[in-house]
C-alpha cells in the first residue's frame, strides 16, 4: 500500500475541521492561535497554539494554588525546617555553655558508675548542675547519644533538635486534628521563624526538652479528651517527661493538671474506667520524685535560693509573696517580655542578637487567636486547651525573681498555637474580600520562610558578632576553640600540663569533663592560686589566660615577663585567650610576706549586736558589709577581699554570759575557732571543724559552760583553700 505524496509547503487541505469550547465570563476576551503543521503522513493539521497573557498565566497560577493541599504545604515547610534548625550547629549557637554539657557529662559518669550517683543512689532520680539537684530526664535521654557518638557539640545540639522536631509534628497535629485548621502546614515555618525557638532549639539546653514534651502532653490530652480516652495514658507519659525535664516545667505540669483536672472534670468522671488506670500511672511517674524529697528534704528551698526567688524570703509577707507572683506572671506573658531584645546580664546568653524572642506579627496574631478562642469557647471546647495552656506556662517562670528566656520558653508553646489560631481566623475575615484562601496561605508561608531563612543566615554570618560581650558576664565563648588548642599543645608538648583559667565561663570543670575527659594534663586553676603560693613546678606549665588575668598576673609583679606562646582572639578580633609560660621573679617572698601582712589588718566599726553597742574589728571585706553579720538575714553576707581565715573581734560595752557561737557558712570545709576574753582577765579557745556539705551549714561552737564575755575573736578558715581566698560567712550568732 502506497500513501498519496505528501502537499505541496503551501499547499493547504481542502478543509479542516475545528471545534473549541470555552466557559466564559461575561465581559471577557479570548484570543485563540491556529498553526498548520504535518502530521505523520505529511499531511497539514491545524492545532492550536496557547496564548501566554497575563490573564491566561493567573488563571493557570490560580488553579495551581487552589490544587495545593495542607499537606504538601506542610512537607515544603518541613523540608525547610530541617534546613533552617539543623544546618550549621556548631557554628551558631557561637557558644557552648556548660549548661548544654552538663547533661552528657552527668550520663557519662552514670555510665560509668553503674548507674549510681555520687552518693551511690542507683537510678537517682535528679542529678546536680551547679550543686543544685535540678537534672533528670534529661541525662537518662542524653546517655543514648552519648554512647553511640560520644560527647561532641553537634551530636548534643542535633539530639536536642531532633526532640524538638518531636514537638513540631504534634504540634502540628494539633492543629490539624482537633483544631481543624486549614493552615495547619505552616506551623514548621512559625517555629523556625521565631527567634526564641530558632535559637534554644539549636542549643543542648534542657529548655527545649520541656518544651517539645509540654507539647506532646497537650496533643495527646487532646486526642484523650475529643477522640478515645486509651491516650489518656500517652499524655500522662509525655507529662511527666515534661515534669522531670526541667525544673520550670515541674510546677508548669502540676499547674496544668489541676486545670484540666477542674475544668474537664464531667469528662473525666465518664471515663472514670480510664480515669482511675490513668490515676494509677501519675501515682507510679511520682514514685522517683516521692524516694527524692525523702533522700533530699532540703533540696527544693536550697533551689529557691539559689535562684533568688521570693518565696525563700524570710522577711516577706504571704500577701507580698503572692503580689511577687502575679507581677512575673503577668511579666512572663506581656509584649515587654516578648517583644524587647534580652541584652542584659540576665539574658544576654540566650539572646538572637537584637531580635525579640518573637516577631511582633506573632504576638499580634496570638491575641487574636485568644480573641477567637474565647468568643468560640462554647461553641468549640477544643479551643480551649491553648487558654488552658497560656495560663499555666507562665507559673514555671513565675515563681523565680528574675525571668529568663529558657525558663519561660513553655509559654510559647500556647503562643504559637494561638498565633495558628489568629492567622487562620485572619483569613477567614480576609477571604469576605473575594481574596483567596490558597493564595494569603501562600503568601503567609513566603514570608514566614524568608523570616526563618533571615534567621539562619543572619545566624550563621554574624551571629557571632551580634554581642560582642565575651566572658562571665557575656556569651561566655570560647570553649571548643580552648579545649581543641588545649589538645593539640599537649601532643606537641606532652611534658606539659595546661592549666585553664576558670574566670571566664560557669562551670569550668564540666567543660573540661565534657571535651578532655581522659585529657590527665588539662586542668582547671586560675592565675591567682600561682600568684601568692609558690609554685616549684610553675615551669611545667603553660596557662591559659584571659585579658583580664594576664594583666592581673603583669600586675601583681610575681613573674618575670609572661612568654605567650599562642593566642586565640575574640570573634571580633579583640584580646581573648592567651596560652602563656610564667617564671617567678627573684624577688618573690618578700613581695608575698608584704601583701600577706597588708591584708591581716583589721578595719574597725561601731555596730549594734543583740541590742548592745559594740565595736568590731574585722577582715577587709570585698563584698557586704560587717552588720551583715549581726542582722539575722542568713541570706546577706559578708566575703574577705582575700584574707583567710576570716576574722572578727567583738568588743562588749558590758560584759554578757555567753555560752556557744553559731556561724552559718557555706558549703566549703571550714575550720572555726573562737577565743573568748573573760571579765576576770581569761581567755578561753574552742575549736570546730565542720567538712563540706551541699548547700549551707551551721557550724556551732559550744563552750560547754556559761562564760561572761567582755571580747570575742572569731577566726573562720576555708580549709580547701590557699591564702588569698575570699572566705565567705553569713551570719554570727551568740548563745546565751
Amino acid at each position: 500500500m502506497s500513501l498519496p505524496p505528501a502537499p505541496e509547503k503551501n499547499e493547504l487541505p481542502e478543509s479542516v475541521h475545528v471545534e473549541l469550547s470555552f466557559d466564559l465570563q461575561a465581559g471577557e476576551k479570548i484570543s485563540i492561535h491556529l498553526k498548520a503543521v504535518r502530521d505523520e503522513h505529511g499531511r497539514l493539521v491545524a492545532r492550536p497554539v496557547p496564548g501566554w497573557s497575563p490573564a491566561s498565566l493567573s488563571q493557570r497560577l490560580a488553579g495551581w494554588i487552589r490544587a495545593v493541599q495542607p499537606r504538601q504545604i506542610f512537607i515544603a515547610a518541613l523540608i525547610l525546617y530541617l534546613v533552617v534548625m539543623f544546618t550549621g550547629l556548631t557554628v551558631y549557637p557561637a557558644h557552648f555553655s556548660c549548661d548544654e554539657a552538663v547533661s552528657t557529662v552527668n550520663a557519662a559518669r552514670l555510665m560509668s558508675n553503674n548507674l549510681r550517683d555520687e552518693n551511690n543512689v542507683l537510678l537517682p532520680t535528679f542529678m546536680k548542675n551547679d550543686g543544685q539537684y535540678s537534672l533528670s530526664a534529661t541525662v537518662y535521654l542524653a546517655a543514648l547519644p552519648y554512647l553511640l557518638l560520644g560527647p561532641s557539640v553537634w551530636v548534643v545540639r542535633a539530639f536536642n533538635g531532633l526532640i524538638a522536631l518531636l514537638g513540631m509534628f504534634w504540634l502540628a497535629r494539633l492543629l490539624r486534628d482537633r483544631l481543624n485548621l486549614p493552615e495547619w502546614g505552616l506551623l514548621p515555618l512559625l517555629l523556625a521563624a521565631a527567634p526564641a525557638w530558632f535559637f534554644l532549639a539549636r542549643t543542648g539546653l534542657e529548655t527545649i526538652q520541656l518544651a517539645a514534651f509540654y507539647a506532646g502532653f497537650l496533643y495527646y490530652y487532646a486526642r484523650y479528651r475529643f477522640e478515645q480516652p486509651k491516650f489518656l495514658f500517652a499524655a500522662l507519659l509525655l507529662g511527666g517527661l515534661a515534669f522531670y525535664a526541667y525544673t520550670p516545667g515541674q510546677v508548669i505540669m502540676i499547674a496544668t493538671g489541676l486545670i484540666l483536672l477542674v475544668a474537664d472534670a464531667p469528662y473525666h468522671w465518664r471515663q472514670r474506667g480510664t480515669t482511675w488506670k490513668g490515676a494509677l500511672l501519675l501515682i507510679v511517674l511520682a514514685l522517683p520524685l516521692a524516694r527524692f524529697i525523702l533522700l533530699e528534704p532540703g533540696a527544693y528551698g536550697d533551689r529557691l535560693r539559689m535562684y533568688g526567688s521570693y518565696l525563700a524570703e524570710t522577711d516577706l509577707t504571704a500577701l507580698q509573696k503572692l503580689g511577687n507572683f502575679l507581677l512575673t506572671y503577668l511579666k512572663t506573658l506581656s509584649p515587654t517580655f516578648w517583644l524587647t531584645a534580652h541584652t542584659d546580664d540576665q539574658h544576654v546568653r540566650y539572646a538572637l542578637g537584637t531580635a525579640s524572642p518573637l516577631p511582633w506579627t506573632m504576638y499580634l496574631l496570638a491575641l487574636l487567636g485568644l480573641f477567637t478562642a474565647l468568643r468560640g469557647w462554647r461553641a468549640r471546647p477544643e479551643l480551649r486547651l491553648p487558654v488552658y495552656a497560656l495560663l499555666a506556662a507562665p507559673v514555671g517562670a513565675a515563681l523565680t525573681s528574675e525571668i529568663t528566656l529558657p525558663r519561660a520558653l513553655a509559654v510559647i508553646v500556647p503562643l504559637l498555637l494561638l498565633a495558628a489560631l489568629g492567622l487562620s481566623a485572619l483569613f477567614d475575615r480576609l477571604t469576605r474580600f473575594n481574596l483567596p484562601r490558597g493564595t494569603l496561605g501562600l503568601a503567609a508561608g513566603l514570608l514566614l520562610a524568608a523570616g526563618a531563612l533571615a534567621n539562619l543566615v543572619g545566624a550563621l554570618t554574624g551571629g557571632v558578632r551580634w554581642l560582642p560581650r565575651y566572658g562571665m558576664d557575656g556569651t561566655q565563648w570560647g570553649a571548643p576553640q580552648v579545649y581543641a588548642a588545649a589538645k593539640t599543645y599537649l601532643k606537641d608538648h606532652p611534658d606539659q600540663m595546661v592549666k585553664i583559667s576558670p574566670n571566664w565561663t560557669f562551670q569550668g570543670d564540666t567543660l573540661r569533663s565534657f571535651f578532655a575527659p581522659d585529657e590527665p594534663g588539662i586542668t582547671i586553676r586560675g592565675i591567682n592560686d600561682f600568684i601568692q603560693q609558690i609554685d616549684p613546678q610553675l615551669d611545667q606549665n603553660v596557662f591559659v589566660l584571659t585579658a583580664a588575668d594576664l594583666q592581673l598576673a603583669i600586675d601583681s609583679q610575681r613573674f618575670e615577663q609572661p612568654e605567650i606562646v599562642a593566642s586565640i582572639p575574640y570573634p571580633d578580633g579583640s584580646q581573648g585567650f592567651s596560652f602563656v609560660r610564667l617564671a617567678y621573679s627573684g624577688n618573690i617572698d618578700e613581695i608575698i610576706a608584704a601583701e600577706q601582712a597588708v591584708r591581716s589588718r583589721l578595719a574597725e566599726t561601731t555596730l549594734t549586736v543583740d541590742g548592745q553597742s559594740v565595736r568590731v574589728r574585722h577582715s577587709q571585706f570585698d563584698g557586704g558589709q560587717p552588720a551583715n553579720l549581726f542582722d539575722g538575714d542568713l541570706n546577706s553576707l559578708a566575703r574577705t577581699g582575700g584574707a583567710n581565715p576570716l576574722v572578727v573581734e567583738i568588743d562588749f560595752a558590758a560584759a554578757r554570759a555567753i555560752s556557744g557561737v553559731t556561724l552559718h557558712a557555706g558549703a566549703e570545709a571550714v575550720t572555726a575557732t573562737v577565743t573568748v576574753f573573760t571579765a576576770d582577765g581569761n581567755q578561753e579557745q574552742f575549736t570546730m571543724r565542720a567538712g563540706r556539705v551541699d548547700g549551707y551549714k551551721d557550724v556551732p561552737v559550744d563552750f560547754d559552760e556559761t562564760l561572761t564575755a567582755v571580747r570575742v575573736r572569731i577566726e573562720l578558715l576555708d580549709d580547701d583553700v590557699p591564702e588569698p581566698a575570699n572566705v565567705h560567712l553569713w551570719e554570727i550568732t551568740f548563745i546565751p
